[in-house]
């Protein structure tokens, strides 16, 4: 009979896409993390952003901040530094930016094609995902005007008022682990721990029972910096409910409403992709 591992294995190289099934092999195979990269780069438009519906609910071509997340949280996974195309990144960004450097999660022209139900309007911009982009962007070792702003502006308003939402507490994350100003890191690190309790699409205890962000989505290692703000029976738990959800097929499901099939496998080959290093990382599956 085949482990877990085998089987989530298996379940990415017949229905993942290239990044994730590149992902897995640099995390648990020893691959060159340049594949990664070149892949990232293919992504990019003339304009220096990121598109091609690199984060699967948006099927537009066109650069998207939220394209750009997931580009750097790839090449972020794979340990991957590219200069040229974080400042390209960067230019880009600020093309689309307000005063302050905030950028929206998605432009208008993303609604002109398929996407998910539940984007019903660009939206204006906001700490999500500008302040994980910049964290992400910080990893990169870029110097860029634009990051020297929106940085400086995702500080200022997590200080005066920390969000009451998962996933703008989690871009913030990003952002605290690669801020070079330990002291502003401690502060934001504080502001954070104090609205996650109480914050919209948090999951605090298993059972997971619909679409939301969990303990382990923060602190997806033992060794995570922000391990210390959740409980064992907290961790524990939603390891446990996290190992109960691996499907026969070996891939683990998504709980919202995707564009389409293609957006379907790709979002179970991602999510399958970060169950797979939680669960080893956590000692819970043997690679």
């Amino acid at each position: 009979m085949s482990s877990p591992f085998s089987l989530a294995r298996t379940f990415l190289h017949t229905q993942a896409r290239l990044l994730e099934r590149l992902l897995f092999a640099v995390k648990f195979e020893h691959a060159d993390p340049a594949a990664v990269g070149h892949l990232i780069s293919a992504y990019q438009n003339p304009d220096g952003g990121l598109g091609h519906a690199l984060e699967p609910d948006s099927r537009c071509p066109e650069s998207q901040p939220i394209f750009i997340e997931a580009g750097l949280i790839a090449l972020h996974d794979a340990g991957w530094r590219d200069e040229h195309l974080s400042l390209s990144i960067c230019s880009f960004l600020e093309s689309v930016s307000d005063p302050s450097g905030l950028v929206p999660f998605i432009l208008p022209n993303a609604l002109a094609s398929p996407h998910a139900p539940h984007m019903t309007s660009a939206g204006g911009p906001d700490l999500n995902p500008t302040a994980g982009i910049c964290g992400l962007l910080l990893y990169q070792g870029v110097q860029h005007a634009w990051l020297e702003r929106a940085t400086q502006r995702c500080c200022q308003l997590l200080l005066e008022k920390p969000p009451k939402e998962a996933h703008t507490l989690l871009s913030a994350t990003r952002l605290v682990d690669h801020l070079p100003d330990q002291q502003m890191a401690e502060q934001l690190t504080e502001r954070i721990a104090s609205s996650l309790p109480g914050a919209s699409f948090f999951i605090p205890f298993a059972p997971v029972g619909g679409y939301g962000m969990t303990p382990l989505h923060f602190a997806s290692t033992p060794t995570s910096p922000w391990r210390h703000l959740f409980t064992a029976e907290q961790i524990q738990g939603h390891l446990d409910d996290l190992l109960s959800k691996q499907q026969a097929d070996g891939g683990w499901p998504i709980s919202w409403e995707a564009p389409g099939p293609a957006a379907i496998c790709e979002w179970r080959g991602r999510w399958t992709y970060e169950a797979l290093s939680t669960l080893v990382a956590y000692g819970r599956m043997s690679a």
